[in-house]
């Protein structure tokens, strides 16, 4: 920092300096004369419960604990801010650092129970100088800790499938099948292959995203109104299915949170299956809560119709519901589900179709939508099999 700005222009400051980004850690570093800022005593005691944990020296073991202190603080104040591990936005960010910290514990030999351990000490650092540290404490642990269990099974999954399927070469069809049949993180398969020194194909990343593009628009059906994975056929059961499933969606949304994103479905004329973010199993009363509000829209007799919209407009202007975000075309239809009568649609999703007309048609036969099975997917996906019976 050299000048002042003035009505003149820029003068000399009377002192110059240089911000040279020491910041709190590094000057406390400084004072206890040690360049390691993990030495600290905001950062030591987090390595201290790594090495009683793992029965590991920080000594032979440096990077993995850095990285499991460091990405586990960031965390933590993340959840205390509200942010909960999705794939999208800031949920995205904080499922990156938890997965990269669990493998590097998996690397310690801890394989279990370890946020419940390591997240408790770090809330304790701040909870004097954070009162909502304190305040949010448990609820923070439980948030880390359920995505641990959550992605546990898929890491052990991954690097086996890794030391299998890598022996040679790391290339774009192996990335693509650990992650599209395992849910195994990109990055991470990138960062095992840098860890285990082997050589990753020079068109590696182009190849898997060819693959990924590849997937992508065998599954953009929605803004050419067809349906050729979801949904098997355009018959009336077909159609009622396809509509319960919107209903379900939004009836998830209400229960469980604006997090819930659908992750894929699978229409027959028997049941209909689906596909959603979420973290944890749901418990009996939410998805009786889930088949009551889809049957009490049912009852309603929802009046089902459809508009076409420039995408963006959709999105961004109506706030329509989307599956598969920045691809679709450049115009889309929107359905909507209403009362008679009510301010707003109970769900305005686009969709290319089939549907009802009207939701009462799915209670025919005095049929009730019933969830059968609510299970999971892979990792942070839950997925529910449901009939009209």
């Amino acid at each position: 920092m050299e000048y002042v700005k003035t009505e003149q222009g820029f003068d000399k400051l009377p002192k110059q300096n240089v911000d040279f980004g020491g910041g709190l850690e590094r000057i406390a570093a400084a004072q206890l004369n040690d360049p390691d800022i993990f030495q600290i005593s905001l950062l030591r005691p987090v390595i201290d419960k790594l090495e009683e944990i793992s029965g590991k020296k920080y000594e032979s073991h440096t990077e993995s604990m850095r990285v499991i202190a460091d990405h586990l603080r960031a965390a933590t104040f993340l959840a205390v801010d509200g942010v909960v591990p999705t794939n999208k936005e800031q949920g995205y960010v904080i499922r990156r650092l938890l997965r990269r910290a669990i493998r590097h514990a998996f690397d310690l030999g801890v394989e279990q129970n370890f946020l419940e351990q390591v997240v408790p000490v770090i809330a304790d650092l701040y909870k004097d100088d954070f009162p909502e540290v304190a305040e949010l404490r448990q609820d923070v642990i439980n948030t880390l800790v359920r995505e641990e269990k959550i992605f546990r099974q898929t890491l052990r999954k991954g690097i086996n499938e890794f030391n299998r399927l890598a022996t040679r070469k790391l290339t774009g069809e192996i990335i693509f099948k650990l992650y599209d049949t395992y849910g195994f993180p990109t990055e991470l398969t990138f960062e095992e292959a840098f860890k285990q020194d082997l050589p990753v194909a020079k068109t590696a990343q182009k190849d898997f995203d060819n693959l990924m593009q590849a997937q992508r628009q065998r599954s953009q059906t929605a803004s050419k109104g067809v349906f050729k994975g979801g949904l098997g056929g355009h018959t009336e059961q077909h159609k009622k299915y396809h509509t319960a499933t919107h209903l379900m969606y939004q009836a998830l949304r209400e229960v469980l949170g604006d997090h819930v994103v659908q992750n894929g479905s699978n229409i027959t004329e028997e049941r209909l299956r689906f596909d959603f973010s979420h973290p944890e199993k749901m418990t009996p009363e939410q998805i009786k809560k889930v088949e009551d509000i889809v049957n009490e829209q049912i009852d309603k007799d929802l009046t089902v119709t459809f508009q076409e919209f420039p995408t963006k407009v959709a999105v961004e202007e109506k706030g329509a519901l989307g599956q598969f975000g920045d691809r679709y075309g450049d115009t889309v239809k929107v359905y909507k589900m209403i009362a008679e009568g009510a301010a707003k649609p109970f769900s305005f999703e686009i969709c290319g179709g089939p549907h009802v007309s009207h939701t009462a048609e799915l209670a025919q036969d005095n049929k009730r939508f019933k969830i059968l099975k609510e299970e999971s997917s892979s990792a942070g996906i839950r997925r529910i099999k449901a009939v009209l019976q």
